[in-house]
């Protein structure tokens, strides 16, 4: 019979499931055996099925017209422009991705000019003139969009079957972390973040001044940094909880390979799905220059319903954020927008 020692009591205990008391590991973290715990699992699963299909049929419920008002419905003639329609759901939106009028990058309007990707520019000498000018090492929208993850964590930590009792925090990975900073962030509420990024001297950086490992007495989230291209590289990694990639999709010249690359980091687990937040400008904000990307670093900027478009090709569950962490629909005018989907 397997103990372990209970340091409240001074002596030798049998460590047993607080469900079915069937004896468990000592070195065992949960405090269920496998059964009990899979089965929890399986319950928390099938309220959420319940939930969502008592949502969907109260909204279609709503939005299915009925009597003299569904007829007049039909018989209203469609006067919009196949041009002017915007894209309102998933669905049509894989539609729109598939229509001839995009190009090979997603832009709809074909006078748009998109940049030649650029070399990195000096991240850590941005971040320390942004401190000593406004005293802050993050623009405001990035940095709140670090911090809708960080408590977003907290959420998938609450939700764990095994919480309070026993505390769950996911891993991250960080796609093109820059100096650290938003990897530093999310790491307070994470059990690892790792950061990655091809620029050297970022990585340096970030190392300096972020980099944590565990202690092995007390419990200490991990951060780690290393120089990696996304685009290039073909070690093999470990897999994550979440992926996250702010402002870094717009850098990219050929967007599909860096989301074919990200893709990676997936556990293709359908039970705890590898969550995926990604950001970029929206030039469907008045802000945003409609021809081509102010920003010479930015390869292309696309409208909310052409990002959605092109994230349907590989992701599903879309749901679009502001940089604050609040809904919004996908033809919204926020800049930048947050994307956060699971993989197809």
């Amino acid at each position: 019979m397997e103990v372990v020692f209970c340091s409240k009591f001074g002596l030798l205990m049998t460590k047993l499931c607080e469900i079915c008391e069937k004896e468990i590991p000592s070195d065992f973290v949960n405090l269920l055996c496998i059964d009990c715990y899979n089965r929890q699992l399986k319950e928390i699963e099938d309220r959420k099925k319940e939930e969502e299909e008592d949502k969907l049929k109260q909204e279609t419920a709503i939005d299915e017209p009925s009597g003299k008002a569904a007829e007049s419905v039909e018989k209203e003639p469609n006067e919009e422009k196949q041009s002017d329609i915007i894209v309102q759901d998933e669905s049509k939106s894989v539609e729109l991705n598939r229509d001839a009028s995009f190009s090979k990058n997603g832009i709809t309007d074909p006078d748009y000019q998109e940049n030649p990707e650029a070399e990195d520019k000096n991240q850590v000498q941005a971040n320390l003139s942004l401190f000593l000018k406004n005293g802050v090492l993050l623009w405001h929208p990035t940095r709140t969009i670090y911090e809708f993850i960080k408590n977003h964590c907290i959420k998938k930590a609450m939700s764990h079957p095994q919480y309070p009792k026993f505390i769950w925090k996911p891993t991250i990975v960080d796609v093109g972390c820059g100096c650290g900073v938003g990897s530093n962030v999310m790491s307070q509420e994470a059990d690892f973040v790792w950061g990655i990024d091809k620029n050297e001297q970022s990585i340096k950086f970030a190392k300096e001044a972020f980099t944590r490992v565990k202690n092995g007495i007390y419990y200490n989230s991990q951060v780690s940094f290393d120089q990696f291209d996304i685009i290039n590289e073909t070690r093999e990694t470990m897999k994550f909880d979440l992926v996250v990639a702010v402002e870094t999709i717009e850098h990219i010249s050929d967007h599909k390979k860096f989301l074919e690359q990200i893709i990676r980091f997936d556990k293709k687990d359908n039970n705890n799905p590898t969550e995926y937040f990604i950001s970029t400008p929206n030039r469907n904000n008045k802000t945003i220059r409609k021809d081509r990307p102010y920003n010479k670093f930015h390869c292309r900027e696309w409208r909310a319903e052409e990002f959605h478009a092109v994230l349907s090709e590989y992701f599903k569950n879309i749901e679009f954020f502001s940089s604050a962490g609040e809904p919004t629909s996908i033809d919204t005018l926020h800049t930048p927008i947050l994307a956060k989907m699971i993989l197809k």
